[in-house]
């Protein structure tokens, strides 16, 4: 904290002695360094951005691991349930109707969330019709600007 302060006061010394040399300076030389330090200043912020990017992205990955590591234990939940589901119903069942049984339960559950899949694919266009309008009206007023 203390080595943050002293370098804050060595930059504001800095800078303070920067502009008093700038009071000497010439209009095309100052020019000429406004120029170079927004040059600077854009490379700075296109690095920081990627950099932001970057970490934005390693952060999705990481959690997109962690999703698919909770999908693979929610199916070795679900298979132990199975398992569990018809030795429980074969109790009362002779054992290949218990798991047959269970097993035209997640043929049933299969069925349906196939049938909202296909619902779903259907539903949105795959063309981007509102870019598509957005472009047209773009182009019409691009004309009448032109006719003007």
């Amino acid at each position: 904290m203390v080595a943050q302060e002293t370098k804050r006061t060595t930059d504001i010394e800095a800078r303070s002695r920067a502009d008093r040399a700038d009071d000497a300076r010439s209009t095309p030389e100052l020019i000429k360094a406004i120029a170079g330090d927004t040059s600077t200043l854009v490379r700075k912020e296109m690095e920081l951005a990627r950099q932001e990017i970057v970490e934005a992205l390693v952060a999705r990955a990481k959690g997109a691991g962690a999703l698919g590591a909770a999908g693979v234990m929610g199916l070795f939940m679900l298979l132990f349930l199975a398992v569990a589901g018809a030795l429980g119903l074969a109790i009362v069942l002779p054992a290949w109707a218990a798991f047959l049984i269970v097993a035209a339960v997640f043929l049933a559950l299969a069925g349906g969330a196939a049938a909202f899949g296909m619902f779903r694919m259907k539903r949105p266009p795959m063309a981007p019709e509102e870019t598509k309008r957005t472009v047209k009206e773009d182009v019409e007023w691009a004309k009448t600007q032109l006719r003007r």
